[in-house]
């Protein structure tokens, strides 16, 4: 496994302490905009790999991504995982499970 699962209280602190972190939604367009979490930067799972340039600057960094119920998520952490991307945390149960 190359992540890690993180679970909604420990996304708060995460978001809290202000870490610098990048925050990936790999939901649709349309789910993104009826609810999503701030800071979050929308890159569909199915246009990821062709976006990943977008959060290349973050390939060192701390990467939190997230999708519904975190099952995309788990792809799309595979997926970045693959393209040398090192500190990757899934919101294990999606964004379901945190409340706004």
């Amino acid at each position: 496994m190359y992540y890690k699962n993180i679970n909604t209280k420990q996304l708060r602190k995460i978001l809290e302490d202000k870490e610098d972190i990048c925050l990936v939604d790999v939901r649709t367009e349309e789910e993104f905009e009826e609810k999503n979490i701030e800071s979050a930067i929308n890159i569909p799972l199915m246009e990821l790999m062709y976006n990943v340039d977008e959060i290349e600057e973050y390939k060192d960094k701390k990467v939190i991504v997230y999708c519904r119920s975190g099952h995309r998520s788990i792809t799309a952490c595979n997926l970045l995982s693959m393209e040398g991307f090192k500190n990757l945390y899934n919101l294990d149960k999606g964004i379901i499970d945190f409340v706004l």
